[in-house]
């Protein structure tokens, strides 16, 4: 059995890349700015350690990196409108049944090599 501090796995992968995705399209829209590469690395280590999760230095750069490109290509295409409080509960928790959200999600999982399975009320959907 492998100890969650150790495992990061695809799904752990892809909602680290939804939450970076996701603080950068609010920072974009109440600032007009990006965050910087010091913010993300913050953001990272917060989601990691509120998640009990651990991720090697490369992966987490090549997360950030990534946020950065899915969050202008979302921003550029989607009608949403990425407000704080339709995104996020109890601080930084994305809320999953948000729409906002799970478009981010869906482009997170599908910009991931690998294949993310979701399993839903009747089994693996």
């Amino acid at each position: 059995m492998t100890h969650r501090l150790v495992d990061f796995d695809l799904y752990a992968q892809t909602e680290l890349l939804a939450y970076l995705v996701a603080s950068q399209l609010v920072m974009r829209q109440r600032t007009s700015q990006w965050l910087n590469f010091e913010q993300l690395v913050e953001y990272s280590h917060r989601w990691l350690r509120l998640n009990g999760r651990s991720a090697d230095w490369l992966r987490r750069v090549g997360l950030a990196c990534r946020a950065q490109r899915l969050a202008e290509q979302i921003e550029q295409t989607s009608r949403e409108r990425y407000d704080a409080s339709r995104m996020f509960f109890d601080g930084p928790h994305l809320d999953l049944r948000s729409p906002v959200v799970t478009e981010i999600f869906v482009v997170c999982a599908t910009n991931l090599p690998g294949q993310v399975v979701f399993h839903g009320e009747h089994g693996v959907t």
